[in-house]
């Protein structure tokens, strides 16, 4: 079994998504796409292509996939939505967050809603993300991706059930691998099974 990896897109260039619905409260497409552009300029990112879903079905979106896809031919390390509630999926952004992750990109807003407000950063990379804490020293989901065992072998950590429990494997062949630890960007760090089940990796060591 061979495990996809990717490479961390560009943080100075973003995929912008648009998605407007028949709510009349929504911002039309021509707003949202005002307030990314406007952002876009603001923070020095260049955008390198635009996509637009319409409706309310949920399950309708065919301008996501392609802009996911557009990510990884762009090499940007930006989805950029106009605000939280552009980035939902019946009130929850978390797929919208790891659909960009997988692709070695972060969500973000242009007006600033539903996002972490930096008192608390990635160990490794200083990218900004929620506290959790049982987990203060838990890497971010861009992170995650980029693990290695000590001689810089790819990993992959994962539930063993539904009910959760751990699970770890060498990404490249799928060999089972007995042990927690890890290392990110030649940092040490521990993979262990989340409160509530998924996969948290935590650094051990500061950055070299």
């Amino acid at each position: 079994m061979t495990a996809r990896r990717f490479k961390r897109g560009s943080p100075e260039r973003a995929v912008a998504y648009i998605r407007v619905s028949t709510d009349a409260a929504c911002a039309s497409g021509a707003e949202q796409r005002a307030a990314i552009d406007a952002w876009a300029r603001r923070e020095g990112v260049e955008i390198a292509s635009w996509h637009e879903d319409r409706g309310e079905d949920t399950g309708d979106r065919p301008g996501f996939a392609p802009s996911l896809e557009a990510l990884t031919l762009a090499g940007a390390g930006l989805l950029a939505v106009a605000s939280e509630d552009r980035a939902s999926i019946a009130g929850i952004s978390g797929p919208y967050r790891f659909a960009a992750g997988e692709r070695g990109a972060r969500l973000v807003t242009a007006d600033g809603s539903g996002m972490p407000d930096g008192t608390h950063r990635c160990p490794i990379c200083g990218d900004p993300l929620e506290l959790w804490p049982r987990h203060p020293r838990a890497v971010c989901g861009l992170c995650k991706h980029e693990v290695t065992d000590e001689a810089g072998r790819p990993l992959e950590f994962f539930n063993t059930s539904f009910g959760g429990g751990f699970g770890a494997r060498y990404a490249d062949t799928g060999e089972p691998r007995d042990s927690h630890a890890c290392v990110i960007r030649g940092v040490r760090c521990r993979a262990d099974e989340a409160r509530f089940g998924g996969i948290v990796i935590e650094a051990i060591d500061k950055m070299p």
